[in-house]
Formats: C-alpha cells, structure tokens, sequence
C-alpha cells in the first residue's frame, strides 16, 4: 500500500512541475504516468566536460552486462541543485566513473522522486557518436522508475 501511495504522489509532483512548464493539467498528468509507467530512454548531457570523452571511449571496450549504471542526486551543485549524475560502475575491474548528467528538464522531476525514496533504475542503452575525428561521444540511458 505504501508503495502505491508513493507512486501516486510521484506521478503529482511530476505533473505539477510539467503543468510549470506550459502542459494542460491534463497533458501533464498523462505525461506523468506514462513517466511512471513505462521507461524513458534520454541522453546524456555534459559528457564533453572535464574528461568524460575519455571515459566513454573507455567504457566502450566492455559489454553491457559489465556495466551498472545508477543515478545519484548532486543537491550541491553550483549550476543545478536538482542535479543528477550518471554514474556507470565497471564490475570487470570494480571502478566507478561519472559520465554525464540527467538532461535539466528531466532532472528537476526525478530529484523529487529520487527524494521521495523510490526505486529508479538505469542501463546504459550505448555509447554513441565518434564516427569521425571531430565528432563527441555520448550516452543513451534507459531510465524506468
């Protein structure tokens, strides 16, 4: 029963936060659900910072199934107090690195979910991008709550 009440109140915060940001209350509350409901693929941002290109063309060598993936809140974060890393732990050699963020937008209502407790999970779906020598890699991540 708990976990019913969380999920509602879940699906509340985040339509409250997308009404904000210009949905019909009842857009909104669809959006929510299906939020809830089934799983959002996004990608990654920030992954050109520091050395996080690095990092992914590392990462790449390895297959899925050697790569956990989780989501840790960054409430001290100069530019985003709802911000959200992408942490991707490496089981092979037992290291962690930090690739990128939850896009903004997104970011703003999971922080709340996160902090409600509830379970959110994610895989890594690929690295993409760096066909060519000029062009940046990244990261598609499967996030379901």
């Amino acid at each position: 029963m708990k976990q019913i009440t969380k999920v509602r109140k879940a699906v509340c915060i985040m339509a409250n936060a997308l009404k904000k940001a210009g949905y019909t209350l009842s857009e909104a509350f669809k959006k929510a659900w299906r939020r809830i409901k089934l799983t959002m693929t996004i990608r990654a941002v920030g992954t050109t910072f520091e050395n996080r290109q690095e990092r992914l063309q590392f990462l790449k060598q390895f297959r899925p199934n050697d790569l956990h993936v989780t989501l840790e809140r960054e409430p001290e974060n100069s530019l985003d107090s709802c911000a959200i890393k992408i942490v991707v732990h490496i089981l092979p050699i037992a290291k962690k690195t930090m690739i990128g963020y939850v896009p903004r937008g997104l970011a703003g209502e999971l922080a709340k979910v996160l902090n409600m407790g509830m379970s959110v999970k994610a895989s890594l779906l690929e690295i993409i991008g760096g066909y060519s020598y000029k062009e940046t890699l990244g990261a598609l991540i499967n996030i379901t709550i």
